[in-house]
């Protein structure tokens, strides 16, 4: 079976990229499937996560990302250019070495992909709340404007996913959600991998947090939380793992609440594993969420888990006091709270952390590629009657 992928790139260290590169390795080594991956802004560069050597991939080279400085009618004017331009190439590949299913993670492509005359299955997977769109406008923008705006995006990305074929999401939640406009839905979890032969003894006095620093992932809300937790609690440190625009935005915040030996910016690794193993838990502070795989890694590294219930998937990862805490979003002095009280019961943190582990393996890789492969299989069959 011919399985192409569209994503905007590889070269990112982000949750999207690593679930794709661990999924399409997976189906790669069964032999069963000829993977391909379509990008559009890899700029040459070099993957992050390492691709089984069987994976293609492909470049179609259409830079959506040189005109945003421009002024808003020249910006749409060449945004429209490029994205026709997107779709003569996707097509024209397409047609020239046909595939079963193309399946979009929702990038410029979602614009047009239903409207492909190839003859593949045409799928998408959202790694993102239906109205992601606009909570990612109303996380930089206020006002009523925005908002009508962000009501417009969602409604957009809504008729163009109804589009197609079908689609997958990754929360119950999700699903239901969708189900109001589209019948053609189901949802699957992430998947994720036993990372921990056990657990270790004297974890360091650290927590940990991973995530672009963007908006979406709430880190002011982080920096705020822990300049309470080192209050009570002066010997802890809060490490942040990833790279991002506001990168300057939280070290002025670090630096005007004299968190500068408290909290550290770490940027990024490719042994994410490592950290997990070294922290005491994992804290989360998102506006919103997909599914996120953050939280299902430190699940499986065998951490606790202290998490703002964003929408969506947070609330289906943890179960509140058993393998860790859910906030009320937004809610940092409760944030700093439930750390505070992780910090102060070891027993109590150790509980949780052996319950994490084992509820890991609800996500187990094996489990959820099989369920990939069945619909893979259901689709293709339905599209060849």
């Amino acid at each position: 079976m011919n399985i192409v992928y569209c994503i905007p790139s590889l070269h990112g260290a982000g949750g999207m990229e690593r679930v794709l590169t661990r999924k399409v390795n997976y189906l790669a080594a069964t032999g069963k499937y000829t993977i391909t991956i379509v990008t559009v802004e890899q700029g040459g560069k070099s993957v992050f996560f390492p691709l089984d050597e069987s994976v293609k991939r492909v470049d179609l080279n259409v830079d959506f990302k040189s005109h945003y400085n421009r002024n808003l009618l020249v910006k749409t004017y060449l945004h429209y250019k490029k994205l026709k331009l997107y779709k003569k190439k996707l097509e024209a590949y397409l047609k020239q070495y046909p595939a079963d299913i193309c399946i979009s993670l929702c990038g410029k492509e979602i614009d047009f992909l239903g409207s492909l005359t190839d003859g593949s299955v045409k799928m998408a997977e959202v790694h993102f709340a239906k109205d992601f769109r606009k909570q990612f406008l109303l996380s930089t923008h206020k006002g009523k404007v925005w908002e009508w705006i962000g009501s417009y995006r969602v409604r957009s990305f809504v008729d163009r996913v109804k589009r197609l074929d079908y689609l997958v999401v990754l929360t119950k939640a999700d699903r239901l959600d969708w189900l109001k406009d589209f019948a053609e839905v189901s949802y699957i979890y992430n998947p994720t991998e036993q990372m921990a032969d056990g657990l270790p003894e004297q974890p360091e006095r650290k927590f940990i947090a991973v995530g672009r620093l963007e908006p979406q992932k709430g880190f002011e809300y982080l920096i705020n939380s822990w300049y309470f937790v080192v209050g009570q609690h002066p010997d802890w440190v809060l490490h942040i793992w990833g790279e991002g625009f506001c990168r300057k935005r939280l070290e002025e915040l670090i630096s005007r609440k004299n968190l500068k030996k408290h909290v550290l910016l770490k940027g990024t690794t490719r042994d994410i594993r490592k950290e997990y193993l070294n922290s005491y838990a994992y804290v989360m502070s998102s506006r919103y969420e997909g599914f996120p795989m953050v939280l299902l890694e430190a699940s499986a590294c065998g951490l606790p888990l202290v998490s703002f219930d964003c929408r969506y998937g947070p609330g289906e990862i943890i179960q509140n006091g058993l393998n860790g805490f859910l906030v009320p979003a937004g809610d940092f002095n409760k944030l700093a709270k439930y750390m505070c009280y992780l910090i102060e019961n070891r027993v109590v943190r150790d509980r949780m952390a052996k319950t994490s582990l084992e509820m890991s393996k609800r996500y187990d890789i094996d489990l959820i590629m099989n369920q990939w492969m069945d619909l893979f299989d259901s689709l293709v069959a339905r599209n060849r009657k």
